[in-house]
């Protein structure tokens, strides 16, 4: 069965058996010759007859050429059919023979002993008196034919019709998948897109490598001549037309370019091209002079429309010309600003091209460079930058040039080598060019978030205060340095940013998102989701139609952080699948980390470790970020499975032996996982170290967050029960923490337990109630189920009883072991390890409340079917 064809292999199949004639139609490349191939292998499979004929254009003309061809393997069976041997001329005859005596003949050849299927393909090149006979052995035989277009021919009255329309998405997605290398991202939507669901567009166009199409995409040879074919049968002011249609799709035109196999009609009812290869393939199949004079002919009517205008005078360029440059690097400056960083390159390398003066070359391919970098495509950026230092020595075109390069040097890792470049460049153009320094400054803020390190905060904050900033109050670039040289301190800075854009939000498309991201680091998920998600979600329609995984990956964590779980993997997967294919290395190895944090928490530690791993091993340690996010996925991954010194030696990595963040940032979203792999295993004073050294730098610039955080975490290492309920209560007391539901519910676990230990049960039921249910939202089920238990503990019994605490191993385990089997007979009966099964015993004991094997036998007819991992209670005696 052909994926995505099943009903119409069925309605073939079904006019096979019940000998009915079948005609399938529909554009070419859709399938039409698959699905008959396949009918034929199972025709010939039962044993019977297949004749098989395929029109050909230049025998188009010939009378009974196709039917030659269809009848050849039976030929020499017509030794006494005349009318056929003279049809055919295998001998001559003065006049021709009766057409009803050919076909009276063709009848008595395809009816002989067996079962006979006829197949005719390409009937809309088959001569005419072939297909009148073909037409009058479908009364006797099966026939099953196809035909390129809409409309069945005049020949097939009486055929039943399968129109094949284009592959549904989930096919077509599944067809993509399976060539080699398909592409990731927006390349995968644009690709699909392209090709319309059409198969053989899906096939070819994956075999092409280019990762940034605009305007027409390219077209491999075999669709070139499919179309080209087509295209050739036309008149020539039909293919002209066409052609000004391939060159702008925004263009109207006349009903005249409406071509049946080619075009349709849109929703306006104006000609547009069935898929939109076809618009590439009619482009490419265009000689240089046809375009030429396509591309004048459209910039001559387009005067209203200075963007495509410069497009076009671009497009039909023989040479330099610097008022076209000029045009296009306008239309490209215009292009970037309303979020169309892949068209605005684009214009931005055409204008460059076509410069005549190597100084305003290379000042284009300067910009063009710091294009090229949002879509992280490194290759791109190092080559225009080695270009535009051998075009010129002129300071200012050359200051563009510094954050580039210290960008390319970050990616690698190096990142006290970038610091070690911005600074000092930053420093010497402050002077006299106080907007190109802030621009080097806001590569050095990546730079600083990228290594963690507070003295590259402090190198950032010494350069700005010797900048003498104008007063430009529309360009905005003085108060994103500021803000991201130190985004908590300047929370409440972004709070007033992000507020004053949702009463009149910024039109510049990198201004907006500059604020989205300086929103994720400085502790609003929300308000990022709600400025990023239009502008880069990979799973709408986002302005950036290459996006940068670097983005995706810190909306990704804002999506996390919001308890958008779903989100920030389908996010992460984008961002992997994109940086793989354009910036493997830094940007992979984040988005990895994002991949093994959502794994880890939802009870996937073996995959949460492996992409953790992959992701460690990939990275400079100079990328801290990278680094921490990591460790810190590691130390989730071994709570979950109940392995909390592992989980503590983990996040314990996330700070130095002074108590001070290996990150001055994101080490300190670690506190409370800190805190309570401490209480499990006892390395309180180290914790408290560390949470003592956290709370003081912190001082200054908290955030709701990090409240939530510390007060949190000094709840869970209070010693008196007075001070834990101080604390948790002051944790729990600001709203805004709902804002973090991950983070809000194990406050509520944590005070929950603790109020639990203390007999309190009805507020502790009611914590811990609260607690479950969040987990249970999101899917962190070692934490739903560490709930789950407290609950069992405070007398509150889960619905299913304990049967909702196992999983479907467990459950296993219980019964065989409440039978009497040994580990090793019960590792037998299920193919694991005799050690595995004792692991497995030690987590269900506390979950059902028993201490001994023999108690198992209580349970073994009565359990379920339910899950968890994570069982373990802090030791006795410990807070």
């Amino acid at each position: 069965m052909i994926d995505g064809r099943e009903r119409e292999s069925a309605q073939i199949e079904e006019s096979l058996r019940l000998r009915r004639a079948l005609l399938i139609t529909g554009d070419a490349g859709l399938g039409k010759s698959v699905l008959m191939r396949a009918a034929v292998e199972r025709v010939r499979r039962a044993g019977d007859t297949v004749l098989h004929a395929r029109g050909y254009q230049g025998e188009a003309g010939l009378a009974y050429a196709t039917l030659h061809q269809l009848l050849r393997p039976v030929l020499d069976r017509a030794e006494a059919l005349p009318a056929l041997r003279s049809a055919f001329a295998m001998d001559f005859e003065e006049t021709a023979p009766e057409p009803t005596a050919v076909r009276d003949a063709t009848l008595t050849l395809v009816t002989g002993p067996g079962r006979v299927l006829i197949v005719v393909d390409d009937v809309q090149w088959c001569d005419h008196a072939s297909l009148e006979v073909i037409a009058s052995a479908a009364s006797i035989v099966a026939v099953l034919a196809a035909t390129r277009g809409g409309a069945p021919p005049s020949f097939a009255t009486g055929f039943a019709t399968l129109a094949l329309g284009p592959l549904p998405a989930d096919a077509a997605e599944r067809l993509l998948s399976l060539q080699p290398s398909p592409p990731a991202g927006p390349r995968r939507r644009r690709l699909l897109h392209q090709a319309g669901g059409n198969p053989l567009a899906i096939i070819e166009l994956a075999k092409l490598a280019d990762p940034l199409w605009a305007g027409t995409v390219p077209v491999t040879e075999r669709l070139l001549r499919l179309y080209e074919a087509q295209l050739l049968e036309l008149p020539r002011a039909t293919r002209d037309l066409l052609m000004l249609m391939a060159s702008d799709e925004r263009f109207d035109l006349p009903a005249a370019a409406e071509t049946p196999g080619l075009t349709r009609r849109d929703e306006r009812g104006r000609p547009a091209f069935r898929y939109p290869v076809i618009r590439s393939a009619v482009y490419q199949a265009a000689s240089l002079t046809a375009r030429r004079t396509a591309h004048l002919t459209l910039a001559a009517a387009l005067g209203h429309d200075p963007d495509r205008r410069a497009w076009h005078l671009g497009a039909a360029a023989a040479g330099t010309d610097e008022e076209t440059a000029a045009q296009l690097e306008a239309a490209g400056e215009r292009a970037a600003r309303r979020g169309a960083p892949a068209e605005a390159l684009i214009a931005m390398e055409r204008a460059a091209q076509l410069s005549p003066d190597g100084r305003a070359r290379a000042g284009r391919l300067a910009k063009a460079a710091g294009l090229a970098l949002h879509h992280e495509q490194v290759g791109k950026v190092e080559r225009y930058i080695a270009t535009v230092a051998a075009l010129t020595d002129d300071p200012g075109v050359l200051a563009r040039l510094q954050p580039l390069v210290g960008w390319v040097i970050s990616n690698t890792g190096r990142q006290e080598a970038a610091m070690a470049l911005l600074i000092p460049a930053a420093e010497a153009v402050a002077g006299h060019a106080p907007m190109a320094a802030m621009a080097i400054l806001r590569t050095a803020c990546d730079v600083a978030l990228h290594s963690g390190l507070r003295t590259h905060r402090e190198q950032i904050r010494r350069a700005l205060a010797a900048i003498a900033v104008p007063d430009e109050p529309d360009d905005p670039l003085p108060f994103w340095v500021s803000a991201t040289a130190d985004p908590l301190a300047a929370h409440k800075d972004i709070q007033a940013a992000v507020e004053r854009d949702r009463i009149s939000p910024d039109p510049a498309f990198g201004n907006r998102l500059t604020l989205g991201m300086l929103a994720a680091l400085g502790d609003l998920p929300g308000p990022a989701i709600d400025v990023l998600a239009p502008l880069i979600d990979p799973d709408g329609e986002p302005a950036l139609p290459d996006s940068n995984s670097a983005y995706l990956t810190f909306y990704g964590f804002a999506c996390l952080d919001a308890g958008l779980w779903d989100k920030a993997e389908s996010v992460a997967g984008h961002a992997v699948r994109i940086s793989a294919a354009t910036n493997p290395g830094l940007s992979t190895a984040m988005a990895q980390a994002l991949l093994a944090t959502l794994a880890a928490l939802r009870g996937r530690a073996e995959e949460g470790r492996a992409l953790a791993h992959r992701s460690l091993t990939s990275t400079d340690p100079q990328s801290r970020i990278v680094t921490v996010r990591c460790e810190r996925a590691l130390g989730l991954a071994a709570a979950a499975e109940g392995g909390h010194e592992a989980a503590y030696n983990h996040f314990r990595r996330l700070f130095t032996g002074d108590g001070e963040p290996v990150h001055d940032h994101h080490s300190y979203y670690a506190l409370v996982d800190l805190a309570s792999a401490a209480a499990f295993t006892g390395h309180l004073d180290e914790a408290q170290l560390v949470l003592d050294t956290a709370d003081a730098d912190l001082a200054g610039r908290p955030t709701e967050r990090l409240s939530l955080l510390v007060g949190t975490a000094r709840g869970i290492l209070a010693v008196s029960d007075e001070d834990a309920e101080r604390h948790f209560e002051a944790a729990l007391a600001d709203p805004s923490g709902d804002q973090w539901p991950f983070e809000r519910a194990r406050t509520r676990l944590e005070y929950g337990q603790r109020l639990r230990r203390r007999h309190q049960i009805g507020r502790a039921r009611e914590e811990l109630t609260a607690a479950l249910d969040a987990f249970e939202r999101l899917g962190a089920e070692p934490w739903a189920e560490r709930a789950r238990i407290e609950l069992r503990a405070a007398g509150v019994q889960p619905e299913g009883g304990l049967l909702n605490l196992l999983t479907a191993q467990e459950l296993q385990i219980v019964r065989l072991a409440g039978q009497g089997l040994t580990n090793k007979e019960i590792g037998e009966r299920l193919f694991l390890s005799h050690r595995t099964v004792s692991t497995h015993l030690y987590r269900i004991f506390p979950k059902l409340g028993v201490s001994t094997r023999a108690q198992l036998h209580a349970f073994a007819d009565e359990l379920g079917h339910h899950g968890g991992q994570m069982t373990q209670d802090p030791p006795a005696g410990n807070p």
